[in-house]
C-alpha cells in the first residue's frame, strides 16, 4: 500500500510558490486544511469577469473542479484500478508519496480534473497532509476502494 510522509504543514508548503504560500496560509488559518483546498479551487476571482476564452465559470462548474479532485485523489491512493500503472510507479520508487511526488501527481490529474498543475499542486498538498494525518489505510476504509 502506497504511504504517505508524515511531513509537517511547514514542510508541504515548500512545495508551492511565494505567492501560493501566502494565499494558502491565509485560507487555512481561516477554514482549516481541506475547506482551504476546496476554496483554492472554487475560487472565482473578481465578480463580472470572464475567463479566458470569454465565458463566465458559474459557481457549480467550480465546485465540480473540487469534487473530481478529491475523487481522484482517493482512488490514486487507495489503489483503484483506474491508476494501476500510476500506483506501481510510486511503489517502484519507494512506496511513500513525499514533496517530490507533489508535481507528478499534479501532473497525472491535470488533464483529467481539467486545471493547471500549478493549480492543483497547494490543494493536493493540503489533501495530502490530512490523509497523512489520519493514515492512508483508514482514510481509504472510509471511501471503500481498501483492497481486503
Amino acid at each position: 500500500m502506497i504511504e504517505i510522509d508524515n511531513l509537517s504543514l511547514d514542510e508541504w508548503y515548500t512545495c508551492l510558490k511565494p505567492y501560493q504560500k501566502n494565499a494558502i496560509e491565509q485560507l487555512v488559518a481561516k477554514y482549516g486544511e481541506e475547506k482551504a483546498a476546496e476554496e483554492w479551487l472554487t475560487a472565482r476571482g473578481p465578480m463580472q469577469t470572464a475567463t479566458f476564452g470569454g465565458t463566465q465559470t458559474k459557481a457549480e462548474d467550480t465546485h465540480s473542479y473540487w469534487n473530481r479532485l478529491r475523487t481522484e485523489i482517493d482512488k490514486l491512493i487507495c489503489g483503484h484500478p483506474d491508476y494501476k500503472k500510476e500506483q506501481e510507479k510510486i511503489l517502484a520508487a519507494g512506496k511513500t508519496i513525499g514533496l517530490s511526488s507533489v508535481t507528478a501527481l499534479a501532473n497525472w490529474l491535470c488533464p483529467i480534473i481539467g486545471m493547471s498543475s500549478a493549480i492543483l499542486i497547494p490543494a493536493i498538498i493540503l489533501i495530502l497532509h490530512t490523509m497523512s494525518k489520519m493514515g492512508i489505510k483508514a482514510y481509504c476504509f472510509t471511501k471503500h476502494f481498501i483492497k481486503e
